[in-house]
């Protein structure tokens, strides 16, 4: 059996690893941060204050996210290839895709909307602009803020609001 005591946990994905899986690593503030994947690893670039406060262990609760990105009209395998690579993506819970825009659901502690734009434009999905990119930089700016205040606060911030229990 293996020992429990040598593993490392990815401070992301909180996945236990052990130490020779771990083939991405950052260190940040003089201490060393290992990763399970490159994922992991531009997540934690992204907002390093929330993946190393001390109560991120213990709250380890998702954070649910609900957008909606339009994106210009492309060829329908296109759209089912882009979908499909974002149901591979680590946090996302849900996709789908009309012909004019693309419906997401995802946890905001795994993934964040940056990382799903470009994921989309890689797959070849060109994301609307104007307005929209507007728009999508304002969710952008609020996700950092949400997790830069859930990092700082003993307890969830009040511009987040309550679950509701159905």
């Amino acid at each position: 059996m293996k020992s429990h005591a040598n593993l490392i946990v990815d401070p992301v994905c909180l996945r236990r690893l052990e130490p020779s899986v771990a083939n991405h690593q950052l260190t940040y503030k003089g201490l060393s941060y290992q990763f399970c994947s490159a994922h992991c690893l531009e997540r934690f670039v992204e907002i390093p204050e929330y993946f190393i406060a001390p109560r991120r262990l213990e709250a380890n609760q998702a954070v649910p996210k609900q957008h909606r990105l339009r994106f210009s009209t492309v060829a329908a395998s296109i759209r089912e290839n882009a979908v499909e690579r974002l149901h591979h993506l680590q946090g996302v819970i849900q996709a789908s895709t009309t012909e004019k825009y693309v419906d997401l659901e995802y946890d905001l502690r795994l993934v964040g909307l940056q990382q799903i734009e470009a994921l989309l434009t890689n797959a070849g999905l060109p994301l609307k602009g104007g307005i929209h990119r507007l728009l999508r930089n304002f969710w952008d700016f609020s996700e950092h803020n949400e997790l830069a205040n859930l990092a700082s606060q003993p307890s969830p911030c009040c511009s987040r609001p309550p679950v509701r229990l159905r």
